[in-house]
Parts: structure tokens; C-alpha cells; sequence
């Protein structure tokens, strides 16, 4: 009856996995198109509009999709980590538990304060980091039915309220562009993660070659300025294996 019961969750957790997996894959890759895109265009200051400003022109495709692909990512993500929660991962496979460490390590990018304690960030002011519990409640505006709703729609439901997403929107319109700032550091360190999780897991079209690699390791070698709380997170995160060529690359 043992074995039997640790097959039957074995094979249940690869099924809930592959389930979610294909528009997990692709919400990261979505967002990590966008950070290539910034990485060489953040100077243009596309995503800086002061809010006295948000929806009152048209002329805001970069930041609203910034912000779609976003809560895109924070939709699978979560999702991926609510539909396995029930199902007993100390008996799965090595090839799975690993799949759900990096499920667990991109829902806590953006959560981690400690990531930023090279910067001497105060965590106690909640300004660069999001609480886990609102991550739920923010991921909520790109669904309906259950289902992800478009670009589109999504667009014409920030004309009509935007207010409890004002801290998403500020996270990323905010952004001076300096190596000094904390939610530029924070992205950069999902850019990689999201680099070397999609060359993983990823398909073909969706992983970087080794040129593209060293392109974006070499802008970003100096202008990480939270290696240290990278490093310790990712070692948190059980994927020191995993990160250790990129994080040496950019040291």
C-alpha cells in the first residue's frame, strides 16, 4: 500500500505540474522579454510617469504591459504552488522537488527584504518589497472566469480603477535607472534566474545562447549591487548548483 500511495502522488504531482507548466514557461519568458527589452532601453524612461499622469493618454503601452506581464507571471506562479500544495512532495521525484524550487524561488523574488540588505534597505518601511499575502490579491486583476484575461482587457480595467494596484504601478514607474536602485537590482536578479530557469525547462525559442549570455552578464557585472544578498538567497533557495556560472559571471 506504501508504494502504491507513493506512486499515486508522484504521478498526481507530474500531472499538476504539467497542467500549469506550459503558461508558467511562457509568463516568464513574457517577462523576461521585457527585461531584455529594458536592459538596453531604460534610459528612454518609457516606464517613468508620475501618477498624477497614469491612464490620462494613450501613450502608456510600455508601462501597462510592464505591469500585465507582471501580474501575468505572479498569476502561474501561484497558481503552479497552490494546485501541488496538496500533494506530498517529500516523496517526489528529484527532477520535480527541483521544478518546485524554482516555483518557490520566483514567488520570493519579489518578497525577500533581505535581498536588498547590501543597499541598507529598511524592510520594516515596505517600499521595495511586496508582502507575500498581497502577491494573491494583486495576481487576482488579470483573471476572470478563472481565466487570464488579455492585454486589452486588462487595459480597459486600469482605466476604469487602478488603485489597488498603485503599489505594483509605483514599483515599476518609479525606477530612476540607477545601479543604486533596489527595484532595478531586484529585476535584474529575476532576469537571470528567469535566463537559466527557461534554459532548464524552457523550449528551444525560449532559451539564451551562451553570446546573449555573456551580452547580459557583462552590462550587468558591477550594476548588481546586491550580489551578496543574491548569493544567500539563491543558496536559500537550494539553487546554488543552478546559479553559480551566472552569479560568478556578474561578480
Amino acid at each position: 500500500m506504501k508504494k502504491e500511495f507513493e506512486f499515486e502522488q508522484r504521478k498526481k504531482l507530474k500531472e499538476e505540474i504539467a497542467k500549469n507548466k506550459t503558461h508558467f514557461l511562457n509568463s516568464i519568458e513574457s517577462l523576461n522579454h521585457r527585461m531584455w527589452n529594458f536592459s538596453q532601453n531604460s534610459h528612454e524612461n518609457w516606464h517613468k510617469i508620475p501618477r498624477e499622469k497614469w491612464f490620462q493618454t494613450d501613450d502608456q503601452y510600455y508601462i501597462n504591459s510592464f505591469v500585465y506581464r507582471f501580474l501575468c507571471f505572479l498569476h502561474w506562479t501561484l497558481k503552479t504552488e497552490k494546485d501541488t500544495i496538496s500533494v506530498d512532495t517529500t516523496i517526489a521525484d528529484k527532477e520535480d522537488i527541483l521544478y518546485l524550487k524554482w516555483v518557490k524561488t520566483f514567488k520570493d523574488i519579489f518578497t525577500d527584504a533581505d535581498l536588498l540588505k547590501d543597499l541598507n534597505y529598511d524592510k520594516t518601511k515596505n517600499t521595495n518589497h511586496f508582502y507575500k499575502n498581497d502577491l494573491i490579491r494583486y495576481s487576482k486583476w488579470v483573471v476572470f472566469n478563472h481565466a487570464v484575461i488579455d492585454f486589452d482587457e486588462f487595459e480597459t480595467k486600469l482605466h476604469y480603477s487602478y488603485e489597488p494596484l498603485e503599489k505594483v504601478i509605483e514599483y515599476f514607474t518609479k525606477m530612476e535607472g540607477t545601479d543604486e536602485d533596489k527595484n532595478l537590482n531586484i529585476l535584474r536578479c529575476y532576469h537571470l534566474l528567469a535566463i537559466q530557469f527557461l534554459n532548464d525547462y524552457g523550449h528551444d525559442y525560449q532559451r539564451t545562447d551562451d553570446k546573449k549570455i555573456k551580452m547580459i552578464t557583462e552590462l550587468y557585472k558591477g550594476k548588481i549591487k546586491i550580489t551578496n544578498g543574491f548569493e544567500e538567497f539563491v543558496k536559500k533557495s537550494k539553487l546554488e548548483k543552478e546559479m553559480k556560472k551566472l552569479i560568478e559571471k556578474i561578480k
